[in-house]
């Protein structure tokens, strides 16, 4: 979301002139961060008059409701998916009354957007895919990316060359999959299979626990959270991709960005055929989806893949670019906010 939201903000910068009001910190102070956010937004709009308040996740509705009635300004608020489904009874009260009252909303899937008509009556959102920017691929050698991966992590070089890598790349969250990856398909990967998993979360110490239990301490590393310039080594040197998502009542993936991250390098993705990953990986053109919680279609995929991959780099890497960009979700977003402030 964070990446989303410095893509949009830098696409419409690039035609428009914008005020960004934004936290840079932690949200561990979360109420006074939301004072601070709505007395810079009301100062800003008061002082700036701007034809459109844009607010980056459904978090925000009641800041943006306030702002709204006082600037006298139509708003535009990206929902990603979590904002429609969670459960908790001071956010049901306190903010999804609120994201109905925004003049336009903006799902960022199919998916996404079906979950908010369920979730709040009356919201009628627009969907808009998430962007890319080709700043990821990294022309060189496996052979280069391999001794970078070798020195950023502790991995004996010799064992990544020897291996078939799956990375997978995220919070360690139950709906990211990760945990029940390592429970049902790693035991029965072949043993020069090596899954690298970036990322932290809640998770962890469950997703060890299935490491130790089946044996996997030398096929499966949590890296933890990793720099940039490690993340896209790993994305230009994986043989796969992986999301093996699972459901997990009221969470959902909105969307899927990281796996276009890796695609745009041109690595095959393997991914769940749920939720808004579909409108993110097209079976046959960027990746191939299985059916989340089949083991035996993800072994399947998997060995095939690894042994022979059934699609090109260079057709994954061009499907993806084509198809996935800042600058056309930037246009359509500048579009709807014309058509609200009755600039068009």
């Amino acid at each position: 979301m964070e990446n989303a939201a410095y893509e949009l903000y830098s696409s419409l910068s690039a035609n428009n002139e914008v005020t960004l009001v934004k936290w840079g910190g932690s949200n561990k102070l979360l109420p006074i961060v939301y004072c601070g956010l709505l007395a810079r937004a009301l100062w800003s709009g008061i002082r700036r008059k701007p034809d459109v308040i844009y607010l980056q996740d459904g978090m925000m509705a009641p800041l943006g409701w306030i702002v709204k009635s006082i600037v006298r300004r139509p708003t535009v608020m990206t929902i990603h998916g979590l904002e429609a489904t969670y459960q908790n009874p001071l956010y049901k009260l306190m903010v999804t009354p609120f994201i109905r009252k925004q003049t336009k909303l903006v799902a960022v899937s199919n998916e996404t957007k079906q979950k908010v008509e369920r979730g709040i009556p009356g919201a009628e959102p627009l969907v808009i895919f998430n962007g890319l920017r080709d700043a990821f691929y990294k022309p060189g050698g496996r052979g280069e990316y391999l001794a970078v991966i070798a020195r950023d992590t502790g991995i004996p070089l010799e064992k990544l060359q020897q291996s078939k890598i799956i990375h997978t790349n995220g919070r360690l969250v139950r709906r990211k999959g990760v945990l029940w990856f390592v429970d049902n398909v790693m035991p029965l990967l072949d043993k020069s299979v090596l899954y690298l998993v970036s990322g932290e979360g809640k998770d962890e110490e469950a997703i060890l626990a299935a490491i130790e239990k089946h044996g996997l301490q030398e096929q499966v590393k949590l890296l933890g959270w990793v720099s940039e310039k490690l993340l896209h080594t790993l994305y230009n040197t994986a043989d796969i991709f992986l999301m093996p998502n699972v459901p997990v009542q009221n969470d959902m993936e909105g969307f899927g960005l990281v796996a276009l991250e890796a695609a745009s390098c041109g690595t095959l993705v393997v991914a769940s055929e749920l939720e808004g990953i579909k409108d993110a990986i097209i079976n046959g053109q960027n990746g191939f989806l299985v059916q989340a919680g089949d083991a035996n279609k993800y072994i399947e995929v998997v060995k095939r893949e690894l042994n022979e991959r059934s699609l090109s780099p260079e057709l994954v890497r061009h499907y993806t670019l084509t198809h996935y960009s800042w600058d056309e979700t930037a246009r359509q977003y500048q579009d709807i906010m014309k058509l609200v402030s009755g600039k068009r």
